[in-house]
């Protein structure tokens, strides 16, 4: 009986292995560390905030497109953001040349461009010759851009030309006001906004055409979009922005092997919202999955290689308090069950990354940085050859060295602002000068009053893209202090105004992104639990 036993828990045994994509004893936080061992940077020397990379391989050469500054870490620098191509030899793992693409104010032989912030590149390959690359100008009426690089001479063409959005209504330039209009006709009711439009996942080839996700982040906007053959225009095939009651933006798509349409979406309010299509045209209501279980407002992405789907996402965990500092990358057979593959954690942060396969081997972008979770450099290196398990046995995990600790933070110049941003102050009221201010997150400050005194509070002034709490703080029952304005740290938009309370103990106060309290007159406050 026993032997009987024994002979069908060993046929049991292959069938259970089968039924697994991964290797016995297989460690995706090792082979992640192994992955980021090798990643090298490709961000030019002189280059302080860099973000949001994307490439195609062409022969022994990758192609990178990102957008930089050469003025502070992060991507909120306003003009002084940039896009450039990098060409990398993926044989001798070094960057060949960096060829500027386009600047704020930059005159080309058919149009300058308006003095403001160049943003979110694309690229992708039009023919044998020629790489076609996509940006962003964020002015008051924002357009997508294309300008070309020739491959044969590698150089870019000296004319840039208008990407052309197809709607139900028409085919116009590519502004978000005809991104809405054609979601606004079929539902959608949030307001329009006059920026923010951008190409999102990888382009995909399926059936001979060429989709990609279109979204409009301040908007929070969505929809599936299918490259037209001149390379130029983008059509609309179907939006999916629902529920509305959610923040969802930047999504990855891709067809399971049933044909139907699958995105994953990152959502601003929560974890992340997965939403189904038979057609590409109609979709479901987005609602989260079991399997991507504490997702955090970050860029996914959705491949599928060698038969397999890789899922990527970024948890809501940090490493040493640093912001999107875990990226997990599932993959499946089916797009239903999902294993882990790689889980990537650095206290430099792991995001925005995007994966492409060229000649048998997978190749990824991600932005990484020593700054807490801003922006600060483009790496590159090699995922994997297709489907492959790196061998684990000899390896072992980084030993990342203990965060230095921060310095007292009080208000004066050059001391650090937030606990996920490097930025330090630049400029300061003199009525908060040299006091005590509560060092959090950027994105939000939870306190509880501990003991009675004046609190006063920094916010930007409410001005186009600011995140200004103007209101939140009068609700709060702050008044606005008559002082000048002052510049807290770097951007026209992080320019603040200075609000003031008489607080007593026991009060609690909630803000979002952006809002600094200062302790004056023997206020004391503490951080809520999160």
């Amino acid at each position: 009986m026993m032997k009987a036993i024994l002979s069908l828990f060993a046929l049991m045994v292959p069938l259970v292995s089968a039924q697994s994509l991964l290797p016995l004893g297989w460690d995706p936080a090792l082979a992640g560390d192994i992955v980021m061992q090798r990643l090298f940077r490709v961000s030019a020397p002189q280059v302080k905030g860099a973000h949001d990379a994307e490439f195609v391989c062409v022969g022994e050469r990758a192609y990178i497109v990102e957008h930089d500054n050469d003025v502070t870490p992060g991507h909120g620098a306003g003009v002084a953001m940039y896009c450039v191509l990098t060409v990398v030899n993926m044989k001798t793992l070094k960057v060949e040349k960096t060829h500027p693409m386009a600047t704020a104010g930059q005159a080309f032989a058919n149009v300058t461009l308006p003095q403001a912030q160049v943003f979110v590149p694309r690229i992708i390959r039009k023919d044998e010759h020629t790489l076609r690359t996509y940006f962003c100008s964020k002015s008051a009426s924002e357009l997508t851009w294309y300008r070309d690089f020739d491959l044969r001479t590698q150089s870019f063409e000296d004319s840039i030309h208008k990407a052309k959005l197809k709607t139900a209504a028409g085919t116009f330039d590519m502004e978000p006001r005809h991104f809405h209009a054609d979601a606004a006709a079929q539902g959608f009711k949030r307001p329009a906004v006059n920026h923010g439009l951008y190409i999102f996942d990888s382009f995909k080839e399926f059936d001979g055409k060429r989709y990609v996700a279109l979204n409009n982040f301040p908007g929070k906007q969505n929809a599936l979009a299918v490259l037209l053959d001149d390379f130029a225009t983008f059509e609309i095939i179907g939006h999916y922005n629902e529920p509305q009651s959610q923040q969802l933006s930047e999504s990855a798509v891709n067809r399971l092997p049933d044909g139907k349409w699958m995105a994953i979406v990152r959502n601003d309010a929560g974890n992340y919202h997965f939403t189904t299509s038979l057609d590409g045209k109609t979709w479901a209501v987005a609602e989260p999955k079991p399997f991507v279980p504490n997702g955090l407002n970050s860029k996914p992405t959705f491949d599928h290689f060698g038969g397999i789907y890789y899922l990527g996402w970024q948890e809501n965990t940090r490493i040493q308090n640093c912001g999107r500092s875990v990226f997990n990358v599932d993959i499946s057979r089916d797009g239903k069950s999902w294993q882990r593959k790689y889980r990537f954690e650095s206290p430099h942060s792991f995001q925005y990354p995007t994966f492409h396969e060229h000649e048998g081997n997978l190749w990824l972008t991600v932005t990484q940085s020593d700054h807490a979770g801003t922006t600060d450099r483009i790496m590159f290196g090699k995922l994997e050859s297709v489907g492959q398990f790196e061998p684990q046995t000899g390896h072992k995990r980084i030993e990342w060295p203990a965060p230095t600790p921060d310095e007292p933070a009080l208000m004066k110049a050059g001391v650090k602002l937030f606990n996920d941003r490097d930025y330090v102050i630049q400029e300061i009221p003199d009525q908060v000068r040299n006091l005590a201010f509560l060092r959090t997150s950027i994105e939000k400050i939870e306190v509880k009053i501990m003991s009675p005194g004046t609190l006063f509070a920094l916010t930007p002034t409410i001005r186009p893209q600011a995140a200004a709490q103007h209101d939140a703080l009068i609700k709060a029952g702050f008044s606005k202090v008559d002082v000048p304005e002052a510049q807290l740290f770097p951007g026209e938009i992080n320019r603040v105004s200075l609000y003031r309370k008489d607080v007593k103990p026991n009060e609690r106060f909630s803000f979002k992104k952006l809002v600094v309290l200062v302790q004056s007159d023997g206020a004391e406050i503490a951080p809520l639990a999160p």
